[in-house]
């Protein structure tokens, strides 16, 4: 097996670790009514939707996608 195989399926691995924890994490405090980041009002929907939520959902994709605050 190449070097870049396995490291992109260590790579790999560990998303799916972060996913699985992501799911699994219970949120130990209510959702935020303003995001954390840019402090935009979160709407009632979002935080029903998801308990716990602290961020706006485009804060929280950018903070997926490249895994740092803003």
């Amino acid at each position: 097996m190449r070097l870049e195989d396995i490291a992109q399926e260590l790579e790999l691995e560990a998303w799916e670790q972060r996913q699985q924890d992501a799911i699994q994490t219970a949120p130990s405090k209510p959702s935020a009514t303003h995001c954390e980041d840019c402090e935009v009002l979160i709407p009632t929907a979002r935080r029903e939707y998801v308990p716990g939520v602290t961020r706006c959902v485009e804060c929280q994709e950018f903070n997926e996608k490249f895994g740092r605050r803003l």
